[in-house]
């Protein structure tokens, strides 16, 4: 007994455990199939949105944008000139100065080098301490030590002090003339690290060269080097020139990193504070400028409707909701205010370190600055994208708004040959030659403002039609996509339905299993009863003739 329900439970335990993983392959069908339906249904969805905004509208909404922009009249508020706006080491030597002390500086090195060196180093004061140090060592020190020798020298005229690094190198180097005056560069060269006691003759032979130099120059009598003639000890002279250089550099790169810094700050503050006024000022336009399109284009489309009151009153309304829109977004502005003079800033840096290495032409720095613009956008919107954009989007639209940089850089190029047209036209160069206020250096006039003005429109016209060709391409690559992605879901509800269908068909089958077996069961229950009744009647039957026998078995007697 205890066998047949161990046996009858484990097979009820089977039958449940199969039961329970087939409606749990139903739930998951059905799932299933309601999430494709719903991803169908979102596919059509997109697959069915059209572009609404056409070439003439975006061209129409993006011209003011375009002349507004770091493209266009906002070049003309940053100080824009061959080299930068911080004089490097590179460009002045080839007479190329961002300010008047530069410039200055530059003529002074160039004069320099055409006067007498004895009256340079006399005026500069290269020798004005020497006397002074030779007393004082003669009167402190017991022996006065030769420090390209290590012999003693006699403390008369033929101990003298050498410049390692001689006054004329120090002298005509770029660097020392851009980044030191006169008076620094004498008391950089007249230092103690820089002098050494030699013996008189050996000061005169070394003169200006260079230490290397002249230890390996050979004498032109005795055709001994000079290192020898004068039983120089190579390896202790050399040892001076390191020591000397190293100290002749730092205080070189000091100096420099002295008037690079404070000249960076300085024109960098000044172009973010215009570009951070302009930025603001640039809203103020492009939203009156729109405002006043619009109101233009219904004058002319209202043209004899109107009286004059009503167009003015109009116009009026217009403004008033202009302003009320500026003051709703004044963070909003400020916050943009605030990234323009960043990017101002930091563009300034930019056009410094290729400056470095390469001179920019004026043209060539206002495309870096544009340029450096959308770079800095694209990388803010790569480094911190909307949370509900897709990672595909944000690639692409940073690829939009490099390539509406580039345009717009390229663009600016093209303002220097407009501006020379405007100027070759006859009887108008008056007009063009005009000047104009403006900010910086160099000088504007009318024909450089229309120029800008016109060369930012062309950039705004071929940059729009450039993007929306790029937008059509990708979303015609993007429906052909959808197209499959349909097919491909299509397949999945398909595959969802027909498996929902078989799990019907199979419920079918079970449920008409079931019946089938309960009838037999049923005729097999009757069968048995009918057995068990004929049985019955058949024990009856042989009872019933067993009493008869015996009752005729009876009366026979």
């Amino acid at each position: 007994m205890e066998d047949l329900l161990s046996t009858n439970y484990a097979e009820m335990e089977k039958e449940l455990e199969e039961i329970t993983q087939e409606e749990l392959k139903k739930i998951e069908i059905n799932k299933d199939l309601e999430e494709a339906v719903a991803e169908l249904n979102n596919l059509k969805n997109q697959y069915s949105q059209k572009d609404s905004a056409t070439l003439l509208e975006l061209c129409k909404n993006n011209v003011i944008d375009t002349i507004t922009s770091q493209f266009g009249l906002a070049s003309l508020f940053i100080n824009s000139q061959d080299g930068g706006n911080v004089t490097t080491t590179h460009n002045f030597e080839k007479g190329i100065t961002a300010i008047t002390a530069d410039e200055q500086k530059y003529n002074s090195w160039q004069e320099m080098k055409q006067k007498d060196w004895q009256e340079v180093r006399k005026g500069t004061g290269y020798d004005k301490p020497l006397p002074g140090k030779r007393k004082q060592a003669f009167k402190t020190q017991d022996v006065i030590i030769d420090e390209y020798t290590g012999r003693p020298l006699p403390k008369d005229g033929r101990a003298q002090l050498d410049h390692i690094v001689s006054a004329s190198e120090i002298e005509n180097k770029a660097s020392t003339n851009l980044f030191m005056t006169p008076e620094e560069r004498a008391k950089m060269a007249t230092n103690d690290k820089n002098l050494a006691w030699t013996e008189g003759s050996a000061n005169q032979s070394k003169g200006n060269k260079k230490m290397e130099d002249w230890l390996k120059e050979a004498d032109k009598k005795t055709g001994q080097t000079k290192a020898e003639k004068y039983a120089i000890d190579e390896e202790m002279a050399m040892g001076k020139d390191k020591e000397a250089r190293k100290y002749i550099n730092k205080t070189i790169n000091t100096a420099t990193a002295k008037k690079y810094t404070k000249e960076l700050l300085s024109t960098g503050g000044k172009d973010a504070a215009m570009m951070a006024a302009y930025s603001a000022l640039g809203v103020v336009l492009r939203d009156l400028a729109q405002g006043i399109m619009i109101e233009v284009r219904l004058t002319f489309e209202q043209k004899g409707k109107e009286s004059f009151k009503e167009i003015f009153a109009r116009f009026k309304n217009r403004l008033q909701e202009i302003l009320s829109s500026l003051k709703s977004k004044w963070k909003d502005i400020f916050k943009g205010s605030l990234e323009a003079a960043i990017t101002a800033f930091l563009s300034n840096i930019v056009v410094f370190v290729i400056n470095l290495f390469f001179t920019t032409l004026k043209k060539i720095v206002s495309m870096i600055r544009a340029g450096f613009v959308s770079l800095c956008q694209a990388v803010k919107l790569l480094a911190n994208p909307p949370i509900d954009m897709p990672k595909e989007e944000v690639h692409y639209q940073a690829l939009k708004i490099l390539t509406a940089g580039i345009i717009g850089a390229a663009s600016l190029g093209l303002s220097a040959v407009i501006e020379k047209g405007l100027q070759a036209i006859p009887g108008l160069q008056p007009l063009m030659m005009f000047p104009i206020p403006s900010f910086g250096k160099e000088q504007r006039t009318v024909s450089d403002v229309i120029a800008v003005t016109l060369s930012a429109l062309a950039g705004g016209l071929l940059t729009t039609i450039v993007l929306y060709f790029m937008d059509k391409c990708r979303a015609s690559a993007k429906h052909d996509k959808l197209q499959i992605q349909l097919i491909a879901q299509s397949v999945v509800v398909v595959r969802c339905e027909l498996a929902k269908t078989w799990c019907t068909l199979d419920d079918a089958y079970k449920f008409f299993e079931m019946k089938v077996f309960e009838i037999s069961q049923i005729f097999k229950n009757t069968e048995e009863e009918l057995d068990k009744s004929f049985g019955t009647v058949k024990q009856a039957t042989n009872s019933r003739e067993n009493a008869m026998s015996k009752l005729r078995a009876i009366y026979n007697k």
